[in-house]
């Protein structure tokens, strides 16, 4: 009987978002050929009742883990297996473990610009980037292959480590869906956002916005999603009397996509967002912060939706008030976005990661 390939795969947090989104596409495209382990911190729930082996590593840190990592892989008699993990934090430990000590193959996949490091909090955290690039920079060319979300930033990222980075979209587009609510000029607006309620996603910019827009009172906002920002929102919004409703236990997405008319993501950075492309599928104009990367690449260089610049709440709620007065124009250019997610589709990109892991084998 032919011994399956056995692949690694270490994401320490996983949640319900688009990464993990990715991850869990990826994986389920490999055929029977594969035997799959997910390494983690705590409990993968995304991955509850599938055929893929969850090992919760007991381990107070990535760094810590990686010594336990080191022993699984080490002691896997299966000559060929390969190690495949995410985000920087995540990728230096691989390659210095995985490829460099255990002379093992490695895959890592980014999906975060190098623009990630300057942002930070406080000055720990900025000494802990500064870091954490340095690492990237000596690392990441030493990993059989290198892999990001986004033409942008692989080309970035290539620049930054010397070496030849592929580009796997998001595999996050299946087809085109019909809506079944339609705006017209002059109704109250629906506004959609789905994203962790967390400083990266800059949801007071959308708050601020609305609250400056002459339009407040047409305007109703439906944010979806979970995070350490949760009770600072609810106090904003209270306190600003703005119309807003929060969802925090919601997983089955369509539902938003359909009965909303404007989807707005003001992140201050990304990879490349996966609910963006979904609301686009569903033909939602899209309003989006012009964050690096993904978003010129989605919006083909916003011939496809609307741009602002990141934290600008007085220009995003200038072009509030153009989708209030011409909302033809963003359908027309929600029109051409829908068009042209073919980039972006689920078989494509599988089909890709699953052409480069067998470059490994």
């Amino acid at each position: 009987m032919k011994k399956k390939i056995k692949i690694y795969l270490f994401n320490p947090y996983p949640s319900l978002g688009g990464v993990d989104t990715t991850l869990k596409r990826f994986l389920l495209s490999l055929d029977s050929n594969f035997e799959i382990e997910y390494l983690s911190l705590k409990k993968a729930e995304n991955f509850n009742k599938l055929n893929i082996k969850n090992t919760v590593i007991e381990a107070s840190s990535t760094f810590k883990a990686f010594f336990k990592i080191y022993k699984i892989f080490k002691e896997e008699r299966n000559k060929k297996k390969i190690f495949f993990s995410t985000q920087y934090f995540v990728n230096v430990w691989s390659v210095i473990f995985i490829k460099l000590i255990l002379k093992g193959k490695l895959f890592i996949y980014e999906v975060l610009p190098v623009d990630y490091f300057k942002y930070h909090n406080n000055l720990k955290e900025r000494i802990k980037n500064i870091i954490l690039k340095i690492f990237v920079k000596i690392t990441y060319r030493h990993a059989d292959i290198v892999a990001s979300c986004s033409r942008e930033l692989s080309n970035g990222l290539s620049k930054y480590v010397n070496k030849k980075v592929f580009t796997i979209y998001n595999p996050c587009f299946e087809k085109k869906v019909l809506k079944k609510r339609n705006y017209k000029k002059g109704q109250k607006i629906q506004i959609l956002n789905i994203a962790r309620f967390e400083s990266q996603k800059d949801h007071f910019t959308l708050l601020n916005a609305v609250n400056y827009s002459n339009l407040k009172k047409k305007i109703i906002l439906n944010l979806v999603g979970y995070g350490k920002n949760l009770e600072k929102m609810r106090e904003y919004i209270k306190k600003n009397k703005i119309n807003a409703r929060i969802f925090t236990k919601e997983n089955k997405l369509n539902k938003f996509y359909r009965s909303n008319d404007l989807y707005i993501c003001t992140s201050v950075f990304e990879g490349l967002p996966t609910t963006v492309v979904e609301a686009a599928s569903f033909g939602m104009p899209v309003i989006s912060s012009n964050f690096k990367t993904g978003s010129k690449e989605i919006f083909l260089s916003g011939k496809a939706g609307f741009l602002f610049k990141v934290g600008d709440y007085k220009h995003l709620s200038k072009i509030l008030m153009k989708f209030y007065d011409n909302p033809k124009i963003f359908f027309s250019k929600a029109n051409i976005c829908k068009n042209n997610l073919y980039r972006f589709s689920i078989k494509k990109n599988t089909d890709l990661f699953r052409k480069l892991i067998n470059k490994l084998v």
